[in-house]
């Protein structure tokens, strides 16, 4: 691929060529006209992919982008360690053979020093992506420690230093993804026309704050971010983060926010068709895609042909593990002595062989339990969601078995730091 970076172009013309660039004809969501700011009177909607320590690996990508994503974000990429530590380095630097089989894309990086942000995203491969992202998200403690994040938000004036330098130090466009201050609304659109004038392209918006993680997730707000569209979005494309589970809600969003697109996280970690027409009111609630462990396979293929720790951006059979306990959920959660079987099975995997003969084991589960696809509905996404209350989202209060962890950690195991960045409520950062 090559990156498409024309700095002569306003951000609303950069960003529609990038997305008409990803959207397959046969999957293209229309924007609302009134949110179209480009000269594209047909733009689609950005389906956006979000950046997930150690799960938006490039096989999970390939998978997303199938379905209908055609926006996709790298794992965040911490700048201090992808400058000093070679295998930290090698294991998220994307690579040519790599890079020509993925995109659109933007790669996503953490830090609190102009310069050493500067420097690793120099050192990154830039000219196979669109952008360059800072994470402004991630509300976790450990992003606290490291002043980055969520937590950088509020070190408003070091933040727009941070912008102004990667603006004027780097060759392709700085964008940034951010959450609500603690502090309100009001706060935040002062915040945010700062980071405008510094020079950042695109913004996406998660309509929460950084208090809103795991049980206290709690409602997204979209009038929030309907907000910062009315604030800044003459100037620059706004993504709408948070409270997409299907096609419904990403229609819903776009009219009450008035943004450029959404993004998704926990909701396409656990099943990448999320942007497709199914499990919709026109659907009559029911799944018309594939079954969960359809996908789960598929995963696993791209995963056997795009191995994700030789250029995917993640930590092996750990990342692919992951992804198959947020695709397989319901099945794993779902008690008796096959379902343990399965547990113990994919908790022990080695290879993709391995786990091939958990999805074998769940088919046999199902087989016996007269399993239907089409009433597939989203199980680890709701955890701490009530289906049914509008935008509410609550612990469920129902026995939960815990499964290996989510989100645990980056990559700094390999070096011997540990616990970069955990998942939140809506898993990115």
């Amino acid at each position: 691929m090559a990156s498409f970076n024309d700095k002569n172009q306003t951000p609303h013309e950069w960003f529609a060529s990038i997305i008409e660039r990803g959207t397959s004809p046969d999957m293209r969501v229309q924007l609302p006209e009134s949110n179209i700011r480009s000269s594209n009177p047909s733009q689609p909607a950005a389906l956006v992919v979000a950046p997930m320590v150690d799960q938006s690996d490039l096989p999970f990508r390939k998978l997303a982008r199938q379905y209908g994503s055609n926006l996709c974000y790298t794992p965040m990429i911490h700048s201090r360690l992808f400058l000093e530590h070679k295998r930290y380095f090698e294991s998220f630097n994307l690579f040519v053979d790599e890079a020509k089989e993925d995109g659109p894309v933007f790669a996503q990086f953490c830090g609190n020093d102009p310069t050493i942000m500067a420097n690793a995203m120099k050192k990154f491969n830039t000219k196979f992506v669109d952008a360059v992202d800072i994470n402004c998200g991630c509300p976790q403690g450990i992003a606290r420690k490291g002043r980055y994040g969520a937590f950088l938000l509020e070190e408003g004036d070091l933040l727009v230093s941070i912008v102004e330098n990667l603006v004027k130090e780097l060759d392709c466009r700085v964008t940034i993804k951010v959450r609500i201050l603690p502090t309100g609304i009001e706060d935040s659109l002062a915040l945010y026309r700062r980071l405008v004038d510094a020079g950042v392209s695109l913004m996406t918006v998660h309509g929460r704050t950084r208090h809103q993680k795991g049980q206290l997730t709690g409602a997204v707000n979209w009038d929030h971010i309907k907000m910062v569209v009315d604030a800044i979005g003459d100037r620059i494309p706004v993504i709408a983060n948070g409270g997409i589970s299907n096609l419904d809600d990403i229609r819903r969003c776009l009219e009450i926010t008035g943004a450029a697109g959404v993004m998704s996280s926990e909701g396409v970690l656990e099943y990448p068709p999320i942007f497709t027409g199914t499990n919709t009111v026109a659907t009559s609630g029911k799944r018309t895609g594939p079954g969960r462990l359809a996908i789960a396979r598929e995963y696993i293929s791209l995963e056997e042909k795009y191995p994700n720790k030789q250029g995917g951006q993640a930590s092996g059979i750990k990342c692919a593990k992951s992804h198959l306990q947020h695709f397989l959920y319901e099945d794993l959660q779902s008690g008796g002595e096959v379902a343990d079987e399965a547990r113990r099975k994919l908790h022990c995997s080695k290879s993709t062989a391995d786990m091939r003969e958990v999805t074998d084991i769940l088919e046999r589960l199902q087989a016996e339990r007269g399993h239907k696809v089409e009433e597939e509905k989203l199980g680890w996404y709701m955890r701490h969601r009530t289906e049914g209350e509008d935008e509410k989202e609550t612990k469920l209060d129902i026995p939960q078995v815990e499964l290996e962890d989510d989100f645990s950690g980056c990559f700094g195991g390999m070096i011997g730091e540990t616990g970069e960045c955990g998942g939140d409520g809506d898993g990115d950062y």
